[in-house]
């Protein structure tokens, strides 16, 4: 008989079956292979309880797991070590429970945890299992809950009240969303203020550019001089004082030190990723489980991926530490121990810094083996952790102030620089540092004054998030946690809620609005604070201090109820209002900007007051809430839009937006006869429409012959999203 291993991974299957050997099977789940139906999944009644059916593609794994419990005699559950994992672990044992009770009976079901893929790490765990957390799994189970209830009750609101039915609503992603939309007003809000700086280039041997720090006995801030008459009016005087040299008034000599970073948690290694290679944190997250569990490739090359931990595992220490003296000599190695700032929240997720497994395995030595991008991210890791077992690196800073020979008390100057002493952590990470000589000047030497220098500034707007800063700002706020930052943002884009340019995110016109409605009307289920402390409760549930249901009673019947005083009072009108832009001076009608379903648009005329009004969608570039009165009227119909004329019927023949998308328009509508519309494809550009290609639209609704069992017509027709036949009321494409 053997022991039945089951992991998530058919990569880790391969590998970890070598280690243990014939006495063992090891099988994948492949995920998770249970999920909640879409109907009556949980039940608040019976405490929350919740139904599971099979994931749909699951069954084969499922039948490899069942058909192989005859031969065994022992069943090891080895899913990763967050809660997701515990969840899966859980599943299989409830699964092979319920529905396979005869099969396992007489058999044990244990739970082992392992952080990194290697032979000592595995056969250890598999050697001394213990049993499923169950307080990880309801937290999991709180968590599905929550997301579930917040997803499936303010969707649907969503869908009726705003253009189109893509839309959806996240606990973790509506305060992402809504950190991008505010970020985006203050932006918008922003006021440049003037500022000037002033400073001096001496020559001593070499140039030396030093700042105006102090003057007429008041110390120079930013906003000290705000005009260009407050600069001439000093640049006047100091010229005078500064003729005759600028004298060394003080010189300092500082020793600092800069220190290593922490080894990464997830968080950080998503951030430094993104600022240093350019990679999403999804991309970074494929790469670092690709180098976690290698498959049929050989060991792991890494820890466990997903922790909030900088502690590096306490027989990894001296090893590392081992390393830097082979590779650097004893007087670089600093034995440190990084600390968590607070207690693991729970002991399934107390695990250590991501680090190499085996630090012996040098980056350059696996240069062959690796994609580039792995090759990058392997070399971060193995660098940041090496470096967080040497000595700082030392400089020494020289702060030397001038003051104007002639007017000694009229202002001072201040010139730094700094030289590197000891190299310290810094012979592993190579960061870019300032390394330079100082001039060579003694306390009262006078040297050449060349010129003054004045610069005009402005204060600039915040910047729009990237990954980076919007992974530092959730975790800052403690809203989600490492398994979520990585899909966040990427939902937010396939939900077109907002846009990536130059890598940095700006909200799109709907995304906009939709988090300016759940802002106004749920505030207090999207707001950091609810938010953060979700997740302070799920952590409680994982570490037995809180209930499923003790945390569900506080979210469930309320937004329900919130839900549907919303859905009452409020209309489409109220979440997408008309934005008045003024009035086209040829017509006399109001123009208007607002969001239809096919995206923004500007619209001429009003519907209340019985105009049938023109359309306009927006151009690249061009926002809902930003475009004028005259950007919006170059939107509409001109003689630019006009192909040509029909050859039978002599009509004009336009192409034009409307509220329903764009059209080939046959006819002005000018003489009262309505004119005919067909609707170019999804997909295909207005302007790619010429003449040809709009006939070939007009030429359809087109009689292709009748029905030969109902005689009914059937016409070839086209409508926004292509080409269909249509017979009677029956569409198909």
């Amino acid at each position: 008989m053997t022991k039945l291993v089951i992991v998530e991974s058919p990569a880790k299957a391969s590998t970890i079956e070598k280690y243990l050997g014939a006495d063992y099977k090891v099988l994948a789940t492949i995920g998770h292979i249970r999920e909640l139906p879409k109907k009556d999944a949980i039940d608040p009644e019976s405490g929350y309880a919740m139904t599971y059916v099979t994931i749909p593609g699951k069954e084969k794994a499922i039948k490899k797991i069942t058909a192989a419990l005859k031969d065994t005699d022992e069943i090891i559950l080895a899913t990763d070590p967050d809660r997701e994992g515990e969840a899966i672990a859980w599943h299989v044992s409830d699964l092979l429970k319920t529905k396979h009770a005869k099969k396992i009976a007489g058999k044990e079901i244990k739970r082992a945890v392992f952080y990194e893929i290697s032979k000592e790490a595995v056969k250890d765990a598999v050697s001394k299992p213990g049993d499923i957390a169950m307080d990880l799994v309801e937290s999991q189970e709180t968590r599905r809950a929550l997301d579930r209830h917040f997803g499936f009750t303010l969707s649907p609101l969503l869908w009726r009240l705003f253009p189109s039915n893509n839309h959806s609503a996240g606990r973790v992603q509506s305060p992402a969303l809504r950190m991008i939309v505010e970020r985006e007003k203050e932006i918008e809000a922003f006021v440049p203020q003037e500022y000037w700086t002033i400073g001096a280039l001496l020559q001593k041997e070499e140039k030396i550019d030093a700042k105006l720090t102090l003057y007429e006995n008041e110390p120079v801030k930013k906003f000290t001089f705000v005009s260009s008459t407050l600069v001439e009016s000093a640049t006047t005087k100091l010229e005078a004082g500064c003729k005759n040299g600028m004298r060394a008034a003080s010189i300092v000599n500082k020793q600092i030190k800069r220190g290593p970073k922490a080894p990464f948690r997830t968080s950080v290694l998503m951030q430094q990723a993104s600022a240093k290679f350019g990679f999403t944190p999804k991309d970074t997250m494929r790469y670092a489980q690709s180098l976690f569990a290698r498959g049929d490739k050989g060991d792991g090359l890494i820890t466990y991926i997903r922790t909030d931990s900088i502690e590096i595992d306490k027989t990894k220490l001296p090893l590392i530490q081992q390393k830097v003296v082979d590779l650097y000599g004893e007087d670089f190695l600093e034995r440190r121990k990084f600390k968590n700032k607070k207690e693991a929240k729970n002991t399934q997720e107390a695990h250590g810094a991501i680090t190499p497994v085996d630090i012996n395995i040098l980056p350059d030595s696996l240069k062959v083996q690796l994609s580039d991008n792995e090759f990058k991210l392997y070399s971060l890791i193995w660098e940041r952790t090496i470096a967080s077992q040497m000595k700082d690196a030392i400089f020494e800073r020289t702060t030397i102030g001038f003051v104007p020979n002639s007017l000694p008390d009229l202002a001072s100057f201040g010139f730094s620089e700094q030289k590197l002493l000891f190299p310290g952590y810094l012979l592993v990470t190579k960061e870019e540092v300032r390394n330079k000589k100082p001039p060579n000047i003694k306390e009262g030497d006078v040297i050449d004054f060349l010129s003054l220098t004045k610069e005009q500034h402005f204060t600039e707007p915040p910047p729009r998030f990237n990954d980076a800063s919007m992974i530092k700002t959730l975790e800052e706020k403690g809203i989600g946690r490492p398994s979520t930052y990585a899909g966040i943002l990427s939902r937010l884009v396939e939900r077109e809620y907002i846009i990536s340019k130059q890598k940095r995110y700006e909200p799109s016109d709907m995304g906009r609005l939709v988090s300016d409605f759940l802002n106004t009307s749920f505030t207090d289920y999207i707001n950091d604070e609810f938010t953060s402390n979700m997740e302070d409760d799920l952590d409680a549930i994982s570490n037995g201090n809180k209930s499923k249901k003790e945390v569900l009673d506080l979210f469930w019947s309320p937004l329900e109820e919130g839900v549907a005083k919303t859905g009452e009072k409020v209309t489409r009108r109220d979440v997408n209002p008309l934005r008045s832009l003024g009035t086209d001076p040829e017509s006399n009608k109001p123009i208007f900007a607002r969001m239809t379903k096919n995206g923004p648009a500007v619209q001429r005329g009003d519907i209340d007051a019985g105009d049938d009004p023109e359309w306009g969608a927006l151009k690249e570039g061009q926002k809902l809430f930003s475009i004028t009165l005259e950007e919006a009227l170059s939107l509409f119909k001109t003689d630019d839009n006009i192909l040509g004329t029909h050859p039978e019927t002599l009509e004009p023949i336009i192409v034009r937006e409307t509220r329903y998308g764009p059209v080939v328009q046959l006819g002005s509508g000018d003489d009262g006869k309505k004119p005919k519309y067909v609707s170019i494809i999804k997909g295909e550009n207005m302007e790619d429409v010429d003449l040809e290609r709009a006939l070939q639209y007009l030429s359809l609704p087109r009689d292709i012959g009748k029905d030969p069992e109902s005689g009914e017509t059937i016409l070839a027709t086209m409508g926004p999203y292509g080409p269909y036949l249509k017979r009677g009321s029956q569409n198909f494409s």
